[in-house]
């Protein structure tokens, strides 16, 4: 016995045996199957259709059943076909399928305008159906717009595509067209069940709502799925098999982390995540789903509305213990999270340092009211204690400021006290920049990214003078945390191995030599070997997009401070050397604000220029 008389090679997939085979199978189409209808009932039959959507949402079919039924009219009711036409629908010579991806060119369309003069076999018109019809090429499409121009009366087109912005117009202007929507959860949720019932599959009712959301939209991709997973779990479908099979995050983890990182609990984030990216989840759907649960969270909070949620039940979103500003700020990020995946080759990466970014932006968002407050002038309550706690960071900092090794820079962990004082207006010139003011006509002239090119005026330099002066580093060193410092330090390391915009690969160049060796919350001192690296970034610290790349990946705006290192080690010993004497001022200035330099895109300079 064969393999095809056993049957094993008998089996249709499901998203081929429940194809639609009627008007009244189309699911989630309701607006364009009443349309054909009307048209067929009231003999109002165009030569030309064009058919546009995404993929797997029935555009092919309901082009055969259209096909199938202005060819049928033998019953009473002309938008069904009787059961003779039923029979042979699948070998109907009057519907004639063609695919353009794979006949694209003008001789294949040239051959279906003569075939297209011979008249119909049986029905009343020859309707060819187009697949893909984006992917003719120009010939192809000149060819094909002499024809829809001047068709014979037999004779239909139907175009399918999922790209119909690259048809050109004069063919759009020529067809009737119908956009196809993705379909409705709901709608795929109940397709899926009645179709597992039909084939006595079991399954668990929380897993259908996963499959629909996999599906996107798709009614193929959803049956495609349910395919997949009953082969997985031997006709049985759990919710266990679907997440590891398809990679896909529960909801109840997507809640837990976000819990979280509301509670700035970044230990247990970065854990529970490792976990899930240890069980093969998928970083596009993890992202996509974390967007979901902010949007349904939102939409709830200002809509009241359950029947608008998607993702959650009204259940599980009682469970989330967040802020309508956290869910804004954080769907905001993770947006941009999305896009940026395309470009990373460590995805995974970039997540986490994005879950960083999320926790630390809430924590800034809690404290920076308390932060502003702090009065900078007055002594430490308990200035003992402080002068302890850096003392013993200053311990290891003498041993490593002796060591002759190359790329030392372990002193900073050494000169960190906590329990900084905050001043809102430190005068010294090192940390404010002029603005340059632009021209009303340039400011509202949109914007270009413009990053300062790492060439030959950086890396021919052979000195470098420091703008932070001793008792400037002194005054930023009294104010350096641990916590900041290993904050940005660990964001700098994501960067630099995760971005991938061309945009930025010199500044990431440039990064990529210096180290952090302390920091406060609103400033970062950068030291290095490197001259050219050194100038490149004090001269362009304040460049405007240089600090919206330091505003997305260190939360805020910072002065960037750069130093030599040998500079900064020796100045850091006679730092350590002053706390040691129990009279030494403490007390500290914090830098102001960051006055950004605007800079003028090629078309700006441009636009100067022929005012002059």
């Amino acid at each position: 016995m064969n393999y095809l008389e056993r049957g094993i090679m008998a089996y249709k997939a499901l998203y081929r045996k429940y194809r639609p085979k009627s008007f009244d199978d189309v699911k989630g189409q309701d607006h364009i199957v009443q349309t054909l209808k009307n048209i067929i009932l009231n003999h109002k039959i165009s030569h030309a259709y064009l058919f546009s959507g995404p993929r797997g949402v029935g555009k092919t079919s309901v082009a055969k059943i259209f096909a199938n039924v202005v060819n049928c009219g033998h019953g009473e009711d002309l938008t069904k076909l009787c059961e003779s036409c039923i029979e042979k629908a699948d070998q109907n010579f009057d519907v004639i399928e063609m695919d353009a991806a794979s006949n694209n060119g003008v001789n294949e369309i040239r051959d279906l305008r003569d075939k297209i003069q011979h008249s119909p076999a049986s029905g009343n018109y020859k309707v060819y159906i187009i697949d893909e019809v984006h992917m003719l090429s120009k010939g192809a499409f000149n060819a094909l717009l002499k024809t829809l121009e001047e068709p014979p009366a037999h004779a239909i087109f139907i175009l399918a595509t999922t790209d119909p912005q690259k048809i050109p117009l004069t063919i759009l202007s020529r067809v009737q067209r119908y956009n196809f929507r993705k379909i409705s959860n709901q709608v795929l949720i109940n397709q899926i069940k009645e179709v597992l019932d039909k084939e006595k599959i079991k399954y668990e009712d929380s897993t259908i709502a996963y499959i629909a959301r996999l599906a996107t939209g798709g009614m193929r991709d959803a049956l495609s799925i349910v395919d997949q997973a009953a082969a997985y779990g031997n006709d049985k479908i759990s919710l266990k098999d679907v997440m590891y099979a398809f990679g896909i995050t529960s909801n109840e983890s997507l809640i837990q982390i976000v819990n979280y990182l509301y509670q700035g609990k970044i230990k247990e984030v970065l854990i529970l995540f490792n976990n899930l990216k240890n069980a093969g989840i998928d970083s596009n759907q993890f992202v996509q789903s974390l967007i979901e649960l902010f949007k349904d969270y939102l939409i709830y909070a200002k809509s009241n509305d359950a029947n608008l949620l998607e993702l959650l039940s009204l259940e599980e979103l009682n469970t989330l213990k967040i802020d309508v500003n956290f869910a804004f700020n954080s769907s905001e990020k993770l947006y941009k999270l999305f896009k940026e995946l395309i470009f990373s080759e460590n995805p995974f990466q970039l997540i986490e340092l994005y879950l960083i970014k999320l926790n630390q932006t809430n924590e800034l968002q809690n404290s920076k009211e308390q932060t502003m407050s702090i009065d900078v002038n007055k002594k430490k309550p308990k200035k003992d204690d402080t002068i302890k706690t850096v003392l013993n960071q200053t311990q290891e900092l003498v041993l490593e400021a002796n060591r002759d090794a190359d790329d030392n820079f372990s002193l900073e962990q050494d000169l960190l006290s906590s329990n900084f004082e905050i001043e809102e207006d430190y005068d010294d010139g090192l940390v404010s920049t002029a603005e340059i003011q632009l021209d009303d006509e340039i400011q509202n002239m949109p914007k270009p990214v413009v990053i300062p090119a790492f060439d030959s005026k950086y890396k021919n330099l052979k000195t470098f003078k420091s703008n932070l002066s001793k008792k400037d580093l002194i005054n930023l060193l009294k104010q350096s945390t641990l916590t900041f410092l290993n904050r940005y330090k660990s964001n700098l390391d994501i960067v630099i191995n995760t971005v991938q915009n061309p945009i930025y690969s010199d500044l990431i160049t440039v990064l990529k030599k210096c180290k952090i060796a302390a920091a406060g919350p609103n400033y970062m001192i950068f030291i290095s070997k490197n001259v050219p690296e050194l100038v490149y970034l004090q001269e362009n610290g304040y460049n405007s997009n240089i600090q919206k790349f330091i505003q997305d990946y260190f939360e805020d705006y910072k002065h960037l401070y750069c130093i030599m290192s040998d500079d900064y080690k020796e100045t850091a010993k006679d730092f350590a050397a002053k706390m040691k004497d129990a009279k030494f001022d403490t007390s500290f200035t914090v830098p102001g604000p960051v006055v950004l330099q605007n800079v003028k895109s090629p078309t700006g300079k441009l636009f100067d220029k022929f005012k002059k």
